[in-house]
C-alpha cells in the first residue's frame, strides 16, 4: 500500500493497532460474516487455484481460511505491516501457508492463481494502479472485499479514505480484462445501515469493543451478531459490503 495518502499514515495506526485487534478479527461479527462470503464466493472456482496470494493479509485470519478450504493450494500473505505478520505467525500455522513482511508489494511480481485483497482498497490513495497490480499479479483470478455506500466518519480513524459507489471497482476491472464471476452487496439491515450506525456511536476501531481480549459476555454477543448478520441480512443486493469473484478474459493465456 505505497499509494496511500500522505496524509493518512495507515503504517501508523496498523503497527500500532494489530497486537490488540486479535480477538476482535477472530470472533467480531463483521470480520467473521466477511470470512463466510469470502468462502460462499469460493465456491464458484473451477479449476481451484494451487497458488494464492493474500495481499494486505493483516493479522492472517482470512488467510488462514483459504488455507483451509485450500489444502492443496500453496498460500501466502502478505502485509506491510511488520506488527501484522508478527502476529500472523505466532497464531496461525498450517503446512500450506506462510507470512511475509512485504512494505513495497514486491511480492505482486512473483504472480499467483488466485490474488485475495480484503478491505484494503479503501486505504489506498491511488487505488486505480493498485488495483492495476493486484490484475497484472494474477494468473486466473482476482478476490476482492471492500465497503461501498455511504463513509461513516469513524472510519476515518482506521484510515479509510473512501468507501466506494455500485459497480465503481467491476468497471475498472472489465477495463482491466477480468469478469466477473461471483458478486454480492450483503449486509442489510443489520450489518449496514443498523451495525455500523453502531460503530459510528462508539468509535470502533479505539473502544474495548474492538481492542484487547474478548471476554465470554463479548464473544456471545458477537456470535448473536454474527448470526443476524450471516441469517438475516441481504446475500447479495442492497448491503454494503462487497465480495467479488472475478477471472481473467485471457486465463487460459496467462
Amino acid at each position: 500500500m505505497h499509494d496511500s495518502d500522505p496524509h493518512v499514515d495507515n503504517l501508523a495506526i496498523y503497527d500500532a493497532g494489530w497486537a490488540d485487534w486479535l480477538d476482535m478479527k477472530r470472533y467480531g461479527p463483521a470480520s467473521r460474516w466477511l470470512r463466510t462470503l469470502i468462502a460462499d464466493a469460493c465456491r464458484y472456482l473451477n479449476p481451484a487455484p494451487s497458488t494464492i496470494l493474500d495481499v494486505g493479509c493483516g493479522e492472517g485470519s482470512t488467510t488462514s481460511m483459504l488455507a483451509e478450504l485450500h489444502p492443496g493450494a500453496c498460500v501466502t500473505g502478505i502485509d506491510f505491516s511488520g506488527t501484522a505478520i508478527d502476529v500472523a505467525k505466532r497464531h496461525l500455522i498450517r503446512p500450506n501457508l506462510t507470512f511475509a513482511h512485504d512494505p513495497d508489494n514486491r511480492r505482486l511480481a512473483d504472480r499467483a492463481d488466485m490474488v485475495c485483497c480484503f478491505e484494503v482498497l479503501e486505504h489506498v490513495f491511488d487505488w486505480r494502479h493498485f488495483l492495476a497490480q493486484l490484475a497484472s499479479a494474477s494468473s486466473r483470478y482476482l478476490l476482492l472485499s471492500f465497503p461501498t455506500g455511504r463513509m461513516r466518519p469513524f472510519e476515518a480513524n482506521v484510515g479509510h479514505l473512501r468507501n466506494y459507489s455500485k459497480g465503481e471497482v467491476e468497471a475498472e476491472l472489465v477495463r482491466l480484462g477480468f469478469r466477473s464471476l461471483h458478486t454480492s452487496y450483503a449486509g442489510f439491515p443489520f450489518y449496514s445501515p443498523l451495525y455500523r450506525e453502531f460503530c459510528q456511536l462508539t468509535n470502533a476501531g479505539d473502544s474495548s469493543l474492538t481492542r484487547g481480549s474478548y471476554g465470554l459476555g463479548l464473544k456471545a454477543t458477537s456470535y448473536m451478531l454474527y448470526i443476524l448478520f450471516r441469517f438475516a441480512s441481504t446475500r447479495q443486493r442492497f448491503g454494503d459490503q462487497f465480495v467479488g469473484l472475478f477471472a481473467a478474459n485471457n486465463d487460459h493465456l496467462r
